[in-house]
């Protein structure tokens, strides 16, 4: 028994560690592109479970499937803005192995006011929710945890009374790296959710401001805690144990054009096409040139006077 233990450690560790890393390649990422009074969504997703086989997926959302997802996204956005409106959705789907992934992409108008020059951005929809269950052939796409992740995990919720204490050792449940009750990590996977982004900040001083002067762009980013992180590991009286995980994490940048500031959940910003950019990239250059020719002088002077003295 104890050997059998010893050399289940490191397969688990090695089993671990290999889907450790593959995850956070495969972190999801949310793009919103504000340019002139609209913002433009990109949604690369990427949801991994291996605690259920799920029905294999090449698709794009068009005909019934795209209305369907598009009628659901205005649904959960207005809940944060009743004045949204959501168009031109598009993208695709992939499932395979333990992955579900998908890319969406649609537009947003509604959402912004403009006095003269100055463009504002209410921002406040962008940590929406989708709660609606959403199908694209025979795949869940949206309510995953619900679908395919709970089912697996409260199997074994009862594992120390019959029947299955007859042939279950032991059954251990985490998050991240933290041991969680049954109770608790099966509530987990039944509320994880593809197109549920209520982690990101509502409010922009918790995302970090970057200004691009090359490109003339101010970018905020945010990369939340994560999602999901949930391990199920069960070890049989007889035989190997083995290890059922669910993974969902996501970062999300908001980008426009000119130099923008922002307040709370909206974004400020001059939409007149001005030159301050130039005016600053002109300043840097100058700046740089300015350096640059007074090292120069100091160096020839140096060589001067090193050459008097000999």
């Amino acid at each position: 028994m104890r050997r059998r233990a010893i050399l289940t450690l490191p397969l688990l560790a090695i089993l671990i560690l290999s889907w450790t890393a593959a995850v956070s390649v495969h972190a999801s990422s949310l793009n919103y592109r504000i340019h002139d009074e609209r913002v433009s969504v990109d949604l690369s997703l990427h949801f991994f479970q291996n605690a259920t086989a799920v029905p294999a997926m090449n698709g794009t959302f068009a005909g019934s499937s795209g209305q369907d997802l598009a009628s659901a996204l205005e649904e959960g956005l207005r809940k944060r803005s009743s004045s949204i409106t959501v168009s031109s959705v598009s993208g695709e789907l992939i499932s395979a192995k333990g992955w579900i992934n998908s890319t969406i992409r649609f537009q947003v108008t509604g959402v912004s006011t403009r006095k003269g020059s100055l463009l504002t951005v209410n921002c406040s929809w962008i940590p929406f929710n989708v709660s609606r269950d959403l199908r694209i052939g025979d795949l869940n796409y949206n309510l995953i945890g619900a679908k395919y992740v709970r089912p697996a995990f409260e199997k074994y919720v009862n594992f120390d009374k019959p029947p299955l204490n007859e042939s279950i050792a032991s059954v251990t449940y985490l998050y991240g790296a933290e041991q969680e009750s049954p109770s608790v990590a099966v509530n987990r996977a039944g509320n994880a959710t593809l197109l549920d982004f209520g982690h990101l900040a509502s409010r922009f001083e918790w995302w970090k401001r970057e200004y691009n002067v090359t490109e003339g762009l101010t970018r905020w980013s945010y990369n939340p805690e994560t999602t999901l992180d949930l391990t199920m590991t069960v070890n049989p009286r007889e035989g190997a144990p083995s290890v059922s995980r669910a993974f969902y994490r996501y970062n999300a940048t908001v980008s426009v054009d000119g130099l923008a500031q922002a307040e709370g959940d909206t974004i400020s910003t001059d939409a007149s096409g001005s030159f301050e950019p130039l005016l600053m990239l002109a300043v840097v250059l100058v700046t740089f040139a300015v350096a640059v020719m007074a090292s120069w002088s100091y160096r020839s002077r140096r060589r001067q006077t090193l050459r008097r003295r000999r």
